[in-house]
């Protein structure tokens, strides 16, 4: 947490204020220094700075240099998208993810939204050929011991590249908008029909971006399953809201696409935490039809209340990860897949995390060793 605890209905207002939905509130701007440090944390700096510049001067000026960072760390994410579309050249689809394709479409310019990376999907069937000509362009591979390629590739994951020159300037080439083993487990998504839906972006249509409906379901996966609530949550909320604000989103396709790819209980969760932090009226039919059990609903308002998003959202210790992912699990059988296959994963798995040197019973010795059961 920075500063001050901030209540609920303060950053109502705020967000409402900067999705243009309500005037700024006349008290936000009498302590500029501790609202802009909670700004920045929640990855909201630029954003605010364009809206409150002619509203409250002391909180611009406060914001300027997050303005800057983000304008200069966004500049080189635009700079390897270039040079990879001009490596591609068109015999590679290229579809843009997450920050790349909401500062595109939504956020009103790339220097709006921060990104920590460029994430683009590329197809499996041209993932071979599209790592080659990354190594060509002068791109090298990032690999992490825990998570080779090899095991993305079979969990639909991404593989990343850097450019040696800069510093920070991570891409992430995925195999599909949802990634991991708890996709692969407990969900039923059809990557083939999202990727019939895709659409042109305005400004690039020589590139693709998610259906609106499937970018929302997307962003609420990727914030409850991927990052667990932790990573720039609120500023997530304000990703989905604008997407809604300016591409138009079906609230009732979200929810019926949600609940038969089976990520009913996460997208509900993040949903629920957008209605109380935001207040979109035409959610509520949505969020009656995603409502999972009273057990998640009592749980979820214990775990993540608003105030707690706020203010800063954490697992008090990394092996409470692990039960939270299954509470977001919808059905009880996916539950059990899940922790079978975490404790015996599949032969394929071991090939791929330890090359073929590790046995089922070295595995999960291995857990016991690192703590992780």
């Amino acid at each position: 947490m920075v500063g001050q605890r901030w209540e609920v209905t303060v950053v109502r207002r705020l967000l409402r204020y900067l999705l243009n939905l309500d005037p700024l509130p006349t008290d936000q701007c009498q302590e500029p220094a501790d609202l802009a440090a909670w700004l920045i944390q929640h990855g909201l700096g630029p954003l605010a700075h364009r809206a409150c510049r002619t509203k409250c001067p002391q909180l611009t000026a406060a914001l300027q240099t997050d303005l800057y960072a983000a304008v200069a760390q966004n500049e080189l994410h635009l700079a390897n998208l270039e040079a990879i579309a001009a490596q591609f050249q068109g015999n590679i689809p290229i579809v843009l993810l997450k920050g790349i394709a909401l500062a595109e479409s939504v956020y009103g310019g790339i220097m709006y939204r921060p990104m920590s990376d460029l994430d683009l999907w590329v197809p499996a069937t041209y993932m071979p050929q599209a790592m080659e000509l990354m190594t060509q362009a002068g791109f090298e591979q990032d690999g992490k011991e825990k998570r080779p390629p090899e095991l993305q590739l079979l969990s639909d994951g991404e593989i990343c590249f850097y450019q040696p020159r800069w510093v920070q300037n991570l891409i992430e080439l995925h195999l599909a908008p949802f990634p991991g083993w708890w996709v692969k487990h407990t969900t039923a998504i059809d990557i083939d029909g999202v990727w019939q839906r895709l659409e042109p972006l305005p400004s690039r249509p020589n590139m693709r971006q998610l259906a609106a409906e499937d970018a929302v379901i997307h962003f609420a996966v990727h914030t409850a399953v991927n990052h667990q609530f932790d990573l720039h949550l609120i500023r997530s909320l304000l990703d989905i809201a604008l997407t809604a604000q300016k591409r138009g989103v079906n609230w009732q396709v979200v929810a019926e696409r949600a609940r038969r790819w089976r990520v009913a209980t996460a997208v509900y969760t993040v949903l629920t935490l957008l209605h109380h932090l935001i207040g979109l009226p035409e959610l509520e039919p949505a969020l009656h039809a995603l409502c999972p059990s009273w057990l998640h609903r009592w749980l979820f308002r214990r775990i993540l209340a608003p105030e707690k998003a706020i203010n800063g959202f954490a697992l008090s210790h990394p092996l409470l990860r692990f039960p939270l992912l299954l509470l977001l699990v919808d059905r009880p059988r996916d539950i059990a897949k899940m922790v079978f296959r975490t404790l015996w994963p599949e032969k394929a798995w071991l090939e791929a995390r330890y090359g073929g040197r590790v046995s089922h019973w070295g595995h999960l010795w291995g857990m016991f060793q690192r703590g992780d059961v």
